[in-house]
């Protein structure tokens, strides 16, 4: 009996002494994974909070594990990303080992001591609503991104034709997002090309002292089938004042110098000619404007009704507003 227990207590030492050298071999504070813990507050640095993480050779969960942190230990932030699951920091171990340790974004499983790190998507700040783009270059002035801990960089595209949509982005590849209104406006000059899709303008300003006679050519750039075109044409001219808001002020069209290449009459209705056949691509539709100066407007948009009318319907026209120009 005594011979059994002596073998048991001599087993239990045995036993005792192999779980102490697995310990002194592989515990974390081995000389294998020492780490120096050192706080540098010039720099961002973390601090593990779980007992342990393991270290992914990428920032993904799948990622191959290639070692690991422990509780207490501090270590410098290389870079870090934020994903929808896990935000995630590279750091470099002492014993050699870089990678990525992720952490929880509703759970700590680490905490910054040291540094910042930006996790507030940037401001896009508009100075002044609508964006006005000049003779169709785009600038920033108006337009800024604000980030307090790192820089921001913009972009933009356009969304459509009255919305450009930016992009800010910071440093710590935070992003927002903002849709703008805009206006892309003309200086009114004595001649203006407007190459578009479907209409290639012409203006000749003439500046009287109290009004402004404008000819307007429009070109077209396809053709229209007789089936599908407008007999009227309509000019259209609406004001507006520095900040964009449409002003009641009156122009009417003028039937001066209405040239022989037009298509169409001074009544604004098709020529004999012209009715019962295909418009071409080039033919012009002349319209003539004239407004009184009023030191109110700012700018003008100019166009007319007509030409395409696919639903067979006289009273719904096609809408060309050929551009927005500026009245210096």
């Amino acid at each position: 009996m005594i011979e059994t227990r002596k073998r048991s207590t001599i087993l239990n030492l045995v036993i005792a002494a192999i779980i102490l050298l697995i310990a002194f071999l592989f515990w974390p504070s081995g000389s294998k994974y020492a780490q120096s813990n050192k706080i540098d507050v010039s720099q961002t640095q973390i601090k593990v909070l779980l007992r342990r993480i393991n270290i992914r050779k990428e920032p993904d969960v799948k990622s191959e594990d290639i070692g690991d942190v422990f509780r207490g230990e501090v270590y410098t932030v290389l870079e870090h990303i934020e994903k929808k699951d896990y935000y995630w920091y590279k750091i470099k171990t002492d014993s050699g080992i870089e990678g990525y340790i992720g952490s929880d974004p509703n759970e700590e499983y680490v905490k910054v001591i040291s540094g910042y790190i930006d996790r507030k998507a940037p401001e896009i700040k508009i100075k002044k609503e609508p964006l006005i783009i000049v003779n169709g270059k785009t600038t920033l002035d108006d337009v800024e991104c604000v980030d307090d801990h790192s820089g921001c960089s913009l972009s933009y595209e356009e969304k459509d034709s009255d919305t450009l949509l930016f992009k800010a982005v910071d440093d710590d590849n935070n992003k927002s997002q903002r849709e703008v209104n805009y206006y892309k406006v003309y200086e009114l000059v004595s001649e203006f090309y407007d190459n578009g899709e479907k209409i290639n303008a012409k203006f000749s300003v003439v500046k009287k002292s109290n009004y402004y006679l404008i000819h307007a050519n429009y070109q077209l750039n396809k053709t229209i089938p007789s089936a599908h075109k407008s007999i009227n044409y309509y000019p259209v001219m609406n004001f507006y004042d520095e900040d964009f808001k449409e002003l009641d002020i009156s122009a009417w069209y003028n039937s001066e110098e209405l040239k022989a290449s037009c298509i169409n009459t001074e009544d604004n209705i098709l020529k004999d000619e012209y009715k019962n056949i295909d418009l071409l691509k080039g033919n012009s539709i002349c319209i003539n404007y004239r407004f009184n100066k009023d030191p109110s407007i700012k700018y003008i948009g100019m166009g007319f009704y007509g030409v395409e009318n696919y639903d067979h319907n006289e009273n719904i026209f096609a809408n060309y507003f050929s551009k927005y120009f500026m009245i210096n």
